[in-house]
């Protein structure tokens, strides 16, 4: 599913519209994809053999912006692949609930945001925010993600 394409008309609250889509989803599961997110193939022949253990995967998902790799935006997990067993929460920035139990996919998802300066939150691009991000990055390698 990708929001921008399937939803007629203009977004005013996100977890609404995809609760609504898992409420009629024919399988209970969607796999979202938004306009500047490129699968890789990998992943969705990794989807395609899933016999899902979860109510939800975080898909491991590579950010750029404008093109350009940021190494404190990089990477993250995003919920793409979801069941009608959560539901989200938040009408911008959603997130999924109940957070626990979720399975994680490697397989990447790339995300091109242009234009993404609204994204940079200014101290993630200045030395300063290099401590925070290494302690992030070590908390990730103890979780084993």
């Amino acid at each position: 599913m990708n929001l921008g394409r399937d939803w007629p008309g203009k977004i005013h609250d996100f977890s609404k519209v995809r609760n609504l889509f898992l409420e009629h989803s024919d399988t209970g599961w969607i796999f979202w994809q938004s306009d500047d997110e490129e699968p890789s193939r990998l992943l969705l022949k990794y989807i395609e053999g899933l016999n899902p253990a979860f109510p939800y995967y975080g898909i491991r998902r590579i950010n750029l912006r404008n093109g350009r790799y940021i190494q404190a935006e990089n990477p993250d997990f995003s919920p793409h692949l979801v069941s009608d067993k959560v539901r989200y929460v938040g009408k911008l920035h959603e997130h999924v609930e109940p957070r626990r139990p979720c399975g994680y996919i490697d397989y990447p998802i790339i995300h091109n945001q242009a234009n993404g300066d609204s994204y940079n939150s200014g101290w993630k691009a200045t030395l300063a925010y290099r401590p925070v991000l290494a302690f992030k990055r070590s908390l990730d390698i103890m979780k084993g993600r």
